[in-house]
C-alpha cells in the first residue's frame, strides 16, 4: 500500500517537474537572444502598435475560438451525450480557452465543462474534454505535416511531414475497419470519418485564424504570410508536447529563434500582445462565464426508442446487436449504427416511405453519420432512388407465403425426401418451453468450432436471454440434442433466425426443424414465413460483380444455402441497400459486413435466460416425418 502511494505521488511529481523543467530550459536558451534591456522596452513596443493591428488581432481571435466551439460540437455528436449544439459550442470555447491558459488541457476542460453542464457527469466531460483534446493534436499533425509540405518550411520537416501524410489512408482505413477499440478493460470509440474531417476541416479554420493574430501583430515586413504559417504551427506543437501552460517557452523558443531578428524587443512585444489578446483576454472572459453554468434542461430529449419487445418479423435480428427502434410522429424505423452509418434495417415499421427517408436523413444529421439503407423492399428502393439516391440490389430474401404451403406438392420432393432421411435416424422434434440452455450452448460451441464465429449484426446470435423470448424447436436422437432453429414470432410473418447443429447430425434434420417452424406459424394464423436473404449478384453480367457475389455468398454459407432455402418452394423477393452517394453506399456496405463478420461481444445480461411465457405456446413433441 505504501509503494502503490509512494508511486502516485511519484508520477505526480514527475508530470509537475516536466513542464517546470521545459520552461526553465527555455527560458535559459532564450536568454542568448533577449536581454534585460529588451524586455524593459516592452511596454514602449506595445504601444506603437496600430490600433487597427489590435482590432484585427481581436478579429482573428474571435473567429478562430468559433472555430474551436465546433470540436466540442463534434464531440458531443460523437459520443451521444444529448447536450445541444449551441451549450456544447459555448462550454467547449469555454473549456479550451482556461485549458490552453492554465495548462492541463484535459482535466481543466474537463472541469470547466462538468462546471457548465449540469446535465453533463463529471466522467462524461472527462470523456469529451479527453476526445477534442486527442482529436486536435492528431488533426494538428496532420494540418502542420500539409502546410509544411506546400509552404516554404525548413528542410528538416520534409520526411517527418512526409511520414504523417502518407499515414493519413491508413488511419482513414482504421477508423472504417476499426471503430472500437478494446484493450484489457479499456474502450475506446474512434470518431467515424465524417465527424474526423469536419475536426480536421475546423483545424485548419483555427489554426489558420490563429496564426493571423500573431501575425498582424508583427512589424510590417518581418516575414510573408506563408513562410510564417509553418513556423506558428511547430511554435505551437512545441508548446503543445511541453504541456507548459499556454506553451510558455517553447513557444517563444521557436518564433525567436526562427524569425528573422531586427530588434528583438518587437517580435517579444507581438508575442506578448498575442498572449493579451489570444489567451488572457479569453480566459477571463472563460473565468467569467463559470459562475453562471448552465441550468439542468428542463425536459430530458425523447430519442423515440421503443422497448424491444415491440419489434416485429426482421428489426427484431438487430436489436441484439444495439438496433433501436425509432418512432416519431410519422414514423417508426429499425436503426442500427455501423460506425460511419446510421442505417435503417429492412423497410419502415411504420408510416410512409418520404417519411421514413426523411426521418433516417435527420437522424444521421443529428449523430454526424451518413444514412443508408440495408435490405429494404422494391417499394423503399424506387422512394430512394426518387429521391436521387443509389440503390444497389444485394440480396433475395426466401418468402414461404403459408397459405399454400403443402409438403405434398411436386415442388416440394427434395424437402420430402430431407424429412424422411431424418425419420429414419428416429429423431425427436420438441418445440416450446422450457430450453435445455446448457446443450443448446454446447451444440453452439460445437457448430462454431467447426464454422467459425458465429456473425452478428443483421443475423442472430444464440444467447439464452435472446431465444427465450422467441420460438424454438430442438431436435433429439437418443435423448442428445443435436440441432436447434429459432424464429421471431408475432404479427403476419415469421423469420427464421438461428440455426446450430451438431457435427454428426443426420441429414434432413435442419429441414425438418425448419418445416415444423413454417407449419407451427401456419397454425398461429400467420402469412409468410421469412427463411431470410441469401445474396443477390447485382448485375449478373458484370465480372466485379460475379466475383464480389462469390465471395460473399462463400462467406454467408455457400451456394448450399440457397439450395437449402430453395427446398421450401419460396417466393425470392429482392433486397436493396441505398444511400445518398455511391461514396457513402461502399462505406455504408464495408462498415456493414465488418459489423457482421466481427460483432460486439453480448453483453453478460444477454447471456443470462430469461422464461418466457406465452399461453399459446405449449410444449409439443413430435418425430420427424
Amino acid at each position: 500500500m505504501r509503494f502503490t502511494f509512494a508511486s502516485s505521488h511519484m508520477k505526480f511529481l514527475l508530470r509537475a517537474a516536466l513542464p517546470t523543467g521545459a520552461f526553465a530550459l527555455c527560458a535559459v536558451l532564450l536568454a542568448q537572444y533577449i536581454s534585460m534591456d529588451h524586455l524593459r522596452s516592452l511596454p514602449a513596443r506595445l504601444g506603437d502598435v496600430a490600433p487597427w493591428r489590435w482590432v484585427m488581432a481581436a478579429t482573428f481571435t474571435l473567429g478562430s475560438f468559433w472555430a474551436v466551439a465546433q470540436y466540442d460540437a463534434l464531440a458531443h455528436r460523437a459520443l451521444g451525450t444529448g447536450i445541444s449544439n449551441n451549450r456544447a459550442r459555448i462550454t467547449g470555447a469555454i473549456g479550451i480557452a482556461l485549458g490552453q491558459t492554465l495548462g492541463f488541457g484535459v482535466v481543466t476542460g474537463a472541469l470547466a465543462r462538468w462546471r457548465m453542464l449540469c446535465d453533463l457527469s463529471l466522467t462524461g466531460a472527462a470523456r469529451v474534454s479527453a476526445f477534442v483534446c486527442a482529436t486536435f493534436v492528431i488533426c494538428w499533425a496532420i494540418v502542420t505535416a500539409l502546410v509544411c509540405l506546400v509552404m516554404p518550411a525548413p528542410e528538416w520537416t520534409f520526411f517527418p511531414s512526409l511520414a504523417v501524410i502518407t499515414s493519413v489512408p491508413i488511419l482513414a482505413a482504421t477508423l472504417i475497419l476499426f471503430p472500437v477499440i478494446r484493450w484489457m478493460k479499456v474502450t475506446v470509440h474512434l470518431p467515424n470519418l465524417r465527424i474526423s474531417g469536419a475536426i480536421l476541416f475546423w483545424a485548419l479554420v483555427d489554426t489558420s485564424l490563429a496564426s493571423g493574430t500573431l501575425f498582424i501583430l508583427l512589424p510590417a515586413g518581418t516575414l510573408a504570410f506563408i513562410t510564417f504559417l509553418p513556423l506558428f504551427l511547430i511554435a505551437l506543437g512545441c508548446g503543445l508536447v511541453s504541456n507548459t501552460p499556454g506553451g510558455v517557452g517553447p513557444f517563444e523558443l521557436v518564433m525567436i529563434s526562427a524569425l528573422p531578428l531586427g530588434d528583438p524587443s518587437h517580435i517579444m512585444a507581438a508575442i506578448l500582445g498575442y498572449r493579451i489578446i489570444y489567451y488572457a483576454l479569453p480566459a477571463t472572459i472563460a473565468g467569467i462565464a463559470l459562475l453562471r453554468p448552465f441550468a439542468a434542461s428542463k425536459h430530458q430529449k425523447n430519442d423515440g426508442r421503443v422497448p424491444s419487445h415491440h419489434w416485429l418479423n426482421g428489426s427484431a435480428l438487430i436489436a441484439q446487436n444495439g438496433g433501436t427502434l425509432a418512432r416519431r410522429a410519422q414514423s417508426m424505423l429499425a436503426l442500427w449504427s455501423t460506425g460511419q452509418t446510421v442505417t435503417q434495417f429492412c423497410d419502415p415499421v411504420a408510416g410512409t416511405r418520404n417519411d421514413a427517408l426523411q426521418h433516417l436523413k435527420d437522424t444521421a444529421k443529428d449523430t454526424a453519420q451518413l444514412p443508408m439503407i440495408y435490405k429494404c423492399g422494391a417499394h423503399m428502393a424506387a422512394t430512394a432512388r426518387l429521391a436521387r439516391w443509389k440503390v444497389l440490389h444485394i440480396a433475395d430474401e426466401a418468402i414461404v407465403p403459408l397459405a399454400s404451403y403443402e409438403t405434398a406438392t411436386p415442388a416440394h420432393r427434395g424437402l420430402r425426401r430431407k424429412l424422411r432421411n431424418a425419420a429414419k435416424a428416429n429423431v425427436i422434434l420438441r418445440a416450446g418451453h422450457p430450453l435445455p440452455f446448457a446443450a443448446m450452448a454446447c451444440v453452439d460451441a460445437e457448430w462454431q468450432t467447426a464454422h467459425g464465429r458465429a456473425r452478428g449484426g443483421s443475423m442472430g446470435r444464440y444467447c439464452p436471454n435472446f431465444v427465450s423470448n422467441q420460438w424454438v424447436a430442438c431436435a433429439y436422437i437418443e435423448g442428445r440434442l443435436v440441432g436447434f432453429v429459432t424464429a421471431t414470432h408475432g404479427g403476419d410473418t415469421w423469420q427464421l433466425d438461428v440455426m446450430r447443429h451438431s457435427k454428426d447430425m443426420p441429414d434432413g434434420v435442419m429441414h425438418s426443424l425448419v418445416n415444423v417452424a413454417i407449419l407451427a406459424a401456419k397454425n398461429a394464423g400467420s402469412l409468410y414465413f421469412s427463411l431470410d436473404a441469401a445474396p443477390a449478384c447485382p448485375h449478373p453480367k458484370h465480372r466485379f460483380w460475379h466475383w464480389v457475389t462469390k465471395k460473399v455468398a462463400t462467406r454467408a454459407g455457400g451456394p448450399g444455402l440457397r439450395q437449402f432455402k430453395s427446398s421450401f418452394a419460396p417466393v425470392w423477393k429482392p433486397r436493396y441497400a441505398a444511400a445518398p452517394t455511391l461514396g457513402a453506399l461502399t462505406l455504408g456496405l464495408i462498415d456493414i459486413t465488418r459489423a457482421i463478420q466481427r460483432p460486439k461481444p453480448l453483453a453478460t445480461q444477454d447471456t443470462q435466460p430469461t422464461h418466457n411465457v406465452d399461453e399459446n405456446y405449449e410444449l409439443a413433441s413430435f418425430t420427424a416425418t
